[in-house]
């Protein structure tokens, strides 16, 4: 199946309109979905026969994050989720896909993302010893925000 069956089909499942989804020059496609479609939209895909996760990406707006994930097989379909700036919480994919560990691993160490579900929560880029908080957001965090924060970064830990 190609891209643009495969996004059809997407919108199809989870009930999405068109206006959810927009056609990128090059040959890609992202759609716009809820967190709580993603585990549903991956499996879509899967069935789809578009099997390889290229990335996963993060990006701080004004008052959220989102999140692209980004398939390719011959052409690109991206699939785009905010998530709120004060809980930034969705289901891992790595039961769907194990080698999402990396990138959910790298979301969740660069911009304190929680990935529910993610089998392997040790830091992956930071020295075991980083005390700065996450080095990819933009905003200056305050001293509740920092202790959940380092609360997440403390999870996975090896003692």
């Amino acid at each position: 199946m190609n891209t643009k069956k495969t996004a059809n089909k997407l919108r199809d499942v989870l009930k999405l309109d068109k206006s959810t989804s927009k056609q990128i020059p090059f040959n890609e496609v992202k759609i716009t979905i809820s967190k709580q479609q993603l585990l549903l939209a991956v499996k879509t895909i899967l069935k789809s026969g578009i099997w390889h996760l290229s990335a996963i990406t993060c990006q701080q707006l004004e008052d959220d994050f989102v999140l692209l994930y980004h398939f390719w097989k011959f052409s690109g379909l991206t699939l785009q989720i905010r998530l709120d700036e004060k809980k930034p919480q969705i289901d891992s994919i790595c039961p769907l896909i194990p080698g999402a560990e990396y990138y959910e691993r790298e979301a969740r160490e660069m911009f304190g993302i929680e990935f529910l579900g993610l089998p392997n929560p040790v830091p992956l880029l930071l020295p075991d010893d980083w005390q700065g908080g996450f080095p990819m957001r933009k905003k200056e965090r305050t001293n509740h925000d920092k202790s959940e924060g380092d609360d997440l970064q403390q999870k996975g830990k090896s003692s």
